[in-house]
């Protein structure tokens, strides 16, 4: 969503004062699209689709059962096992930013030593190990 359409529908949201009103801005294109839950966001990305599922599940370190879990919806990520399936999927920091945000995880912080290392590695296109390699050298804790 560009700023232009961000202001325009922050100006009509803010003259909502129902949930009738409610609903229908909800129904706008853009709003629907942006409320996406973390697996429809995960699952749209082209480079995750042209994945095998045994694949990503072998790149992020993740139990076959969680993962299939998580993508049914069935349960909720933590934000190390989201960053773990970005890392695995080779998400820019955009799009790992994005399924943080979609998971109900906080984003990276640019002023968190552990955060700082992982947004290297994410930059880095590292897979896991190589991340948790990068955390260990730097005395952080590993993605669990």
């Amino acid at each position: 969503m560009d700023e232009s359409t961000t202001r325009q529908l922050s100006d009509i949201l803010s003259r909502i004062d129902s949930t009738r009103g409610m609903d229908q801005y909800m129904e706008i294109p853009k709003v629907a699209e942006s409320c996406q839950s973390f697996r429809q966001y995960f699952h749209s990305l082209p480079v995750v689709q042209n994945m095998d599922s045994g694949d990503l599940i072998q790149k992020s370190g993740l139990e076959r059962s969680y993962y299939y879990q998580v993508m049914k919806g069935t349960r909720r990520p933590g934000r190390d096992k989201v960053l773990r399936l970005c890392l695995g999927a080779g998400l820019t920091l955009r799009q790992t930013t994005r399924a943080l945000e979609l998971s109900g995880n906080a984003v990276l912080y640019p002023r968190s030593r552990r955060d700082i290392i992982l947004t290297v590695a994410i930059n880095q296109k590292a897979g896991v190990d190589d991340a948790n390699i990068l955390l260990f050298n730097y005395g952080e804790d590993p993605l669990s």
